[in-house]
């Protein structure tokens, strides 16, 4: 599979947590890539963990935790 067919995969994942109202817990970054912890703010309990491995896929997923940044803030 191309990069670009892994980035895909990852962004529609990462897309399907934030439709299901999850949100960004934590960020393991590691050389390899880097571990999403998501929580669901309804279920503090539950607990989702997403491995993102492409440079674009970590791109995308810091751009959805800025956004929620933003959002927390009121911006």
């Amino acid at each position: 599979m191309s990069d670009h067919d892994v980035f895909e995969a990852e962004r529609i994942a990462i897309e399907r947590m934030v439709a299901q109202g999850y949100r960004i817990y934590a960020v393991r970054e590691h050389l390899e890539g880097a571990h999403v912890i998501w929580g669901h703010p309804d279920l503090p309990e539950e607990k989702q963990e997403q491995y993102v491995g492409t440079a674009s896929g970590r791109k995308w997923f810091s751009h959805i935790l800025i956004r929620q940044l933003q959002e927390q803030r009121g911006a």
